[in-house]
This record gives structure tokens, C-alpha cells and sequence, in this order.
């Protein structure tokens, strides 16, 4: 299978070395290798012009931050990836995706602490855009559509961003966890 990770940040970089112990091709795009998305004009065309195959992408871009500017999360989570993934799509119809949400997004927002409220904001607006592509590229294409919301996994590098709340599953998912989630996804094809 040959997959193309969108955004892989420490997640996709701890997915990689079991993707290839297990024959999986994979190719990367992080902004060094499709843009700056967050340019209001960004076009991903000519960076996904150079992907040769995909079965499946993974939607792992994101950026966390406690009390960020709620136009930048939306297009570090939201817009940028979403216009990949709409450029792969157009280029590999039959491809699946899997985008990687947060769990917290079911919360209402007056639950959310207003440091997160940007961050969720920007989560929900692409878990609204999985729901109607799975919709839209399944009638049209076959296309499988998922997502995989676990919450947090990963402590953020910077401690200014940890919650001051805790996680909100305990014991924390793991990358195993997360890894069999997204084959699970990928290898059933009743599942949308």
C-alpha cells in the first residue's frame, strides 16, 4: 500500500519506521514539501504533481496551541490540509483518507476552556469537512472516508502548551494504539 502522509509531525514520524517494517510505501508532505498553506492563495497542485502513487492519506496535520489565533488554527488544522487532500484526491479518486481529529470536539463549546476554544474550533471545521466528503467522495468515487479522534497522545513539546486540565483518557492512547486504529480503517472496506 502506499500511503501519503500529510502533515506528519511526531505522530507520522512515529509511524513511519513500523509503515516500512511492514512493506508500506510512503510518501511525505510537510510544508517543507507542499508550501506554506497558510498563504491565502495557496495552491498544493504543484507539490502534489510530484506524488507517482497513493492508496490512502493520511490526514495528520495540525498544529496545537493554547490560545492561538483562531485564523492561523484554522489553517494550520483545517484549510491547509484540507486543500492537500482535495488536490490528492483530484489526481487519485479511488484513494482513501483517514484525518486524524480530537476527541474533545464533541464537547460544547461552552465546556471548552477559552485557551482551547481555537484549536477545537479548527478541529470541528474539518470533522464537518470528513463527514461530507465521506459523503460526497463515496458517491461519486468509491472513496472511503474515516477519522480518528483520540484526544491527546503526545505531551506538547513546549510546556506553556500543556493543558492545565490533564488528558482526557487515562491511561493516554498510544502511537501502537493509533497505528492499529489507522490499519483497521485501511484495511476494511465496509467501513466509512
Amino acid at each position: 500500500m502506499h500511503l501519503v502522509l500529510v502533515g506528519p509531525g511526531r505522530i507520522g514520524a512515529a509511524f513511519l519506521p513500523m509503515l516500512h517494517a511492514e512493506g508500506h510505501q510512503v510518501t511525505i508532505l510537510s510544508r517543507r514539501e507542499y508550501g506554506d498553506f497558510l498563504l491565502p492563495h495557496y495552491d498544493p497542485g504543484a507539490a502534489v504533481a510530484h506524488v507517482s502513487a497513493c492508496d490512502a492519506i493520511v490526514l495528520l496535520a495540525g498544529k496545537f496551541e493554547l490560545n492561538g489565533d483562531p485564523e492561523d488554527m484554522g489553517q494550520q488544522n483545517a484549510t491547509g490540509p484540507i486543500r492537500v487532500a482535495e488536490a490528492l484526491h483530484a489526481r487519485f479518486p479511488k484513494a482513501q483518507l483517514v484525518a486524524f481529529l480530537d476527541a474533545r470536539i464533541t464537547r460544547p463549546p461552552s465546556a471548552i476552556p477559552p485557551e482551547l476554544q481555537a484549536y477545537m474550533a479548527s478541529k470541528r471545521r474539518l470533522a464537518h469537512w470528513v463527514l461530507g466528503t465521506a459523503r460526497s467522495w463515496g458517491l461519486t468515487e468509491g472513496a472511503r472516508v474515516n477519522a480518528i479522534a483520540p484526544g491527546p497522545v503526545l505531551p506538547p513539546p513546549d510546556k506553556a502548551h500543556r493543558e492545565p486540565a490533564g488528558q482526557c483518557l487515562t491511561p493516554r492512547p498510544t502511537i501502537d494504539d493509533l497505528y492499529a486504529a489507522l490499519f483497521f480503517l485501511l484495511k476494511m472496506p465496509s467501513v466509512t
